[in-house]
């Protein structure tokens, strides 16, 4: 959840300066009025770091992590004991300082969910969810398993969309090098020959002779406008009304929208499952999955169905309202509901629409990477074509 600055108006008028998590400015302005606080101005709180690092936890790193946890826990050893072996990680700094202060927080009498909710950027909502689930029925090592089959799930799926992008990102490179290789090594050769001839060159060639000759000023301010283009929409993404836009771009992008919208249904599946199956309650799994939902347009959806579902209005019916799913989806929602298994139904509607993601994934690269190679034929071809302009019409060039 992003991070936010807050001034706000104590019940005796004294002014308050904070900052605080939460998933909107609306959320943080109710939670500030259940303290008794007047919210007077909120802001994003931004991090210019992070805008151009990654988290230095990666997903497989922490699934690695819950494997360690489960283990050490299955063994039987303390928490504070599991905590001190699981913090000792020399290839993870991030991650070891995090759980260090976990630890500390553990032994100073925190709950284990409570110490881990000081670090949302490290650890998600449905994760300290499991925790809260856990320790309230006394089963924590069994809903580590399950968050631990949904992690899984979720590294796996994403390891599969870097495999599918894999290769269009090395014809892109493979461009990119062959084309500074042209215009540094070779093209310069037919500057010096092109310099000797007495006639006009075609103007298809006179402007590739001038890129040649501006080359590294061309290079330099390609990269200025790059890292300027990467600024600002690193910026405008982590602004929620930017985020918001994009998020509903995707959703309805001609190529990637149907992706998008299939990624959506899967996740919220998967993790409704995860949560259901640990004993969460619907309404409090509901809410939890909308507040750390990746795609903000679909979570502002997903907030209609909370309010609807906490009003007593059955998941399948809320869901139709909405406009989430497709009407297959709606139904299996329906039969699991009847039956008292709807974790099971939301586990098997997840592994449906995960499959159909990797099928959907597939047909995208099957149009994008053959577009791909057509493009580069066209642009080396058609520079060799309009570098050898001249040579073509040499007789007239010679006259």
């Amino acid at each position: 959840m992003p991070q936010y600055r807050y001034t706000a108006l104590s019940q005796n008028g004294a002014l308050i300066v904070g900052e605080s998590a939460a998933a909107s400015p609306e959320n943080l302005k109710a939670e500030l009025e259940n303290l008794g606080l007047r919210a007077q101005k909120i802001r994003i709180k931004r991090n210019w770091a992070k805008m151009w690092h990654r988290s230095a936890v990666r997903p497989e790193g922490f699934l690695l992590l819950v494997q360690e946890l489960l283990s050490l826990m299955r063994a039987g050893l303390p928490l504070p004991e599991v905590l001190a072996l699981a913090a000792d990680r020399p290839g993870e700094p991030v991650l070891a300082q995090v759980l260090s202060r976990v630890l500390r927080d553990v032994r100073a009498g925190m709950l284990f969910s409570q110490a881990c909710a000081v670090h949302p950027d490290v650890f998600d909502a449905l994760f300290l969810a499991a925790l809260r689930t856990g320790e309230k029925t006394g089963e924590l090592p069994a809903v580590l398993v399950r968050y631990q089959e949904f992690l899984r799930r979720q590294v796996a799926l994403r390891k599969k969309i870097s495999q599918a992008l894999a290769y269009p990102v090395f014809l892109l490179i493979a461009l990119s090098v062959i084309l500074g290789v042209m215009f540094a090594f070779v093209m310069p050769r037919f500057v010096s020959m092109y310099a000797n001839f007495d006639a006009k060159l075609p103007v298809p060639t006179q402007w590739l002779l001038a890129a040649v000759a501006h080359f590294p000023v061309i290079v330099f301010a390609g990269g200025v406008i790059g890292a300027l283009a990467l600024s600002g929409w690193r910026s405008y993404s982590s602004n929620p009304a930017g985020r918001l836009k994009i998020d509903q771009w995707k959703l309805s992008a001609p190529l990637i929208g149907d992706a998008a919208r299939t990624a959506a249904i899967a996740h919220l599946a998967r993790s409704l499952a995860t949560l259901l199956a640990g004993g969460t309650p619907l309404v409090e799994a509901l809410h939890t999955v909308q507040e750390s939902f990746p795609n903000r347009a679909f979570a502002l959806r997903l907030a209609d169905v909370v309010d609807r579902v906490t009003q007593g209005e059955s998941l399948a019916k809320a869901v139709r309202a909405a406009g989430l799913m497709p009407e297959t989806a709606i139904k299996m929602l329906q039969v699991g509901e009847a039956s008292g298994g709807l974790d099971r139904m939301l586990a098997e509607m997840a592994q449906y629409y995960e499959e159909a993601l990797e099928n959907r994934l597939a047909r995208i690269m099957a149009l994008v990477e053959p577009a791909l190679v057509l493009l580069m034929g066209l642009m080396i071809g058609g520079i060799i074509i309009v570098m050898y302009l001249p040579i073509f019409n040499l007789a007239e060039v010679i006259r």
